[in-house]
């Protein structure tokens, strides 16, 4: 007698089975390949919050007081200089290749990306008229504005105290602001971090 074979295909569970499996991979290559612009955005946000958190460390090792100029489009960090009594730019022209020199030389963001201020304490002298938060970029240097001292929205003092800040970091899209995430630093609470939005 002969034995008959029995055919045997996939279950209908087995097909969904795949059929999710290849949905979830799809989605996650979609999203890899169009949110690169997100992820760029998020590096920039975690790069401010870590350097704002690295400048209030180095103050206080150093004894120094150190701050962070927030522009626009970028930031630089700063120290001030007892001798001359102002805020002065770092100059790693020495020693162009160290660790700090790549930590802490001037940062400018992407074309797309903005940093606002939304709230800082004001460091004493802040209403001298040879000094003023901030400076505009992109200005000559005969600017009256260039030649005034750029005073850091952020500063941190040896004694390893810092001056409150809260900052936000847009991602914009067709000129509006498509992402945003608030940094803020204070002595009480140390950094916060809040992603305020995904795509509006």
């Amino acid at each position: 007698m002969k034995a008959t074979t029995r055919q045997r295909g996939f279950t209908l569970i087995e097909l969904l089975v795949v059929i999710v499996i290849i949905a979830t991979l799809a989605g996650m290559a979609t999203l890899s390949l169009g949110n690169s612009e997100g992820r760029n955005w998020t590096g920039e946000v975690q790069r401010l919050a870590n350097l704002l958190q690295l400048v209030a460390d180095r103050a206080l090792i150093d004894k120094a007081h150190l701050g962070v100029v927030l522009e626009e489009d970028g930031y630089t960090v700063v120290r001030y200089d007892n001798s001359a009594m102002k805020w002065v730019e770092l100059d790693f022209a020495d020693n162009p290749a160290s660790a700090n020199a790549r930590r802490f030389t001037s940062h400018e963001l992407p074309q797309n990306m903005r940093i606002e201020v939304l709230s800082q304490t004001e460091l004493p002298g802040a209403n001298s008229s040879d000094a003023e938060f901030g400076r505009e970029k992109g200005k000559g240097s005969s600017s009256k504005k260039d030649s005034k001292e750029a005073l850091p929205q952020f500063a941190a003092l040896s004694s390893g105290e810092v001056l409150p800040i809260e900052v936000a970091v847009h991602l914009l899209k067709n000129e509006k602001v498509a992402r945003s995430a608030v940094v803020s630093y204070s002595t009480l609470h140390g950094m916060e971090l809040e992603w305020l939005s995904d795509e509006l």
